[in-house]
């Protein structure tokens, strides 16, 4: 890069913002937040087949509960 003065070329690597060797403790929170989520998101990944079955015997019950319930209106003469 020799057309680029010299004084520019230091001038480049130079950081108008001075960064702290240690990050912040927003910085901190924010890393431990995603950590959390991370760890939350992995968690529920491993549970999915037990919720999806928890969630189909769920479904069953409601179903039969309807069920039951209209033959119980239909003999007791409702609609």
């Amino acid at each position: 890069m020799p057309w680029i003065p010299a004084w520019l070329r230091r001038r480049s690597r130079v950081s108008l913002v001075r960064q702290s060797p240690r990050p912040t403790s927003g910085r901190r929170e924010a890393v431990e937040a995603l950590r959390r989520a991370e760890r939350a998101r992995t968690e529920g990944l491993a549970r999915a087949v037990e919720v999806e079955e928890t969630a189909e015997r769920l479904r069953q019950c409601r179903s039969e509960n309807h069920f039951a319930e209209r033959i119980r209106l239909s003999l007791e003469g409702g609609s």
